[in-house]
């Protein structure tokens, strides 16, 4: 017997070791804790920047109204700044990929990319050499293809080429222009006024008219907005036009026209704006946040950590020449460039580990099968 006790003794100090371990670890965030991270999200985030996407678009939609009016070249660089200016909105909260921007499929024709069968082109092109009046109502828009519709096709339009002339006399052009922009703003203005509904249907998860069962499940999707986006920002802003990650001993086959915005010469600012936006919604909503939640339960050092990878991923992407479109082939972008993207995988690996103590499985990627 004594001897069954003794050999008995290793299996009891573990298990005493492991239930000891259990009652110091932390318990899954509460309902409370995922009521205040989402709110804080809502309210510190996602409506502020579609508040702004509604703001900048309605300025491109005047600017390129104002343009048919005077085509000279102050209101055609008025007209791209505002461009400009959408665009960054539209990049500060392009990572959020469900609620209303998802409704009749508004976040493709915000932006259909990569557009890799020349979509876009070949659209365009058809429209501006029929030049039917039809087509510059808004009805047509309804139910006109993603590929003409959106930021992609207004940038061909104004920055195609230098020449003023091609958006003179009222041209079928400048309208065309004018009619996609004017479409832009009137779905960044439903997405503002639908998310001021759908964000009480977050703030409520659980009763009966919610859209969420509970806080917690309202959660997943604020998660999968911080997650998927890293691999997206690596995979087709990076990894793609770089040709993929560099194997030893092989030429990079670079494709510097893979690279997302390349005519208004802003892909690496679109980046930055990327990993920005992410390192707001990790860190940045001042009430609550991801980063909180995580030391709250227990995992510190890991948030510390992710932390730290934004903070890296800054000082590497201002390091970048831009733009792109010229810098790619030349010295060492590539190099740097594949730095970034290592250092994007080590931070989407961390995030997927921070799920563990958050309790939370992000289910399906959207992005599976691409």
């Amino acid at each position: 017997m004594k001897n069954q006790a003794a050999s008995l003794w290793p299996i009891l100090t573990l298990a005493s070791l492991l239930i000891v371990g259990a009652g110091s670890l932390h318990a899954a965030p509460t309902s409370e804790q995922w009521q205040q991270l989402n709110s804080a999200q809502i309210k510190q985030h996602i409506l502020p920047r579609y508040q702004a996407l509604q703001q900048t678009s309605a300025e491109l939609e005047m600017r390129s109204k104002a343009l048919c009016l005077a085509p000279d070249a102050e209101h055609l660089q008025q007209t791209r700044r505002a461009f400009h200016n959408t665009m960054s909105a539209w990049q500060g909260i392009q990572h959020v990929q469900f609620g209303p921007i998802e409704k009749l499929m508004r976040n493709f024709s915000m932006q259909f990319w990569p557009d890799k069968k020349n979509l876009i082109g070949k659209q365009l092109n058809s429209l501006l050499r029929a030049q039917d009046p039809e087509t510059l109502q808004p009805d047509y828009f309804h139910r006109a293809s993603i590929g003409v519709k959106g930021l992609p096709a207004v940038e061909r339009l104004l920055f195609s080429s230098d020449e003023v002339t091609d958006f003179k006399g009222n041209s079928y052009k400048c309208q065309l222009n004018s009619a996609i922009a004017s479409y832009i703003a009137a779905n960044a203005s439903a997405t503002v006024r639908e998310w001021q509904d759908f964000s009480d249907s977050i703030y409520n998860a659980g009763d009966p008219d919610s859209y969420y069962d509970d806080h917690q499940e309202a959660a997943v999707d604020m998660m999968k907005s911080l997650v998927e986006p890293v691999e997206v920002i690596r995979d087709l802003k990076i990894l793609r036009p770089l040709g993929g990650s560099k194997a030893e001993g092989k030429e990079r086959k670079i494709r510097a026209k893979r690279t997302e915005s390349w005519r208004s010469e802003r892909s690496l600012q679109n980046i930055r704006l990327n990993v920005a936006a992410l390192h707001h919604l990790y860190s940045g909503t001042k009430s609550f946040n991801v980063k909180q939640l995580l030391a709250n339960q227990g995992a510190t050092q890991l948030a510390n950590a992710i932390e730290q990878h934004f903070v890296i991923l800054d000082q590497q992407l201002q390091a970048v020449p831009s733009p792109l479109i010229q810098q790619l082939g030349q010295g060492t972008s590539a190099e740097q460039l594949q730095q970034v993207s290592d250092e994007l995988k080590e931070l989407h690996q961390k995030l997927s580990t921070a799920m563990q103590p958050l309790n939370i499985q992000l289910g399906f990627n959207s992005r599976d099968g691409d």
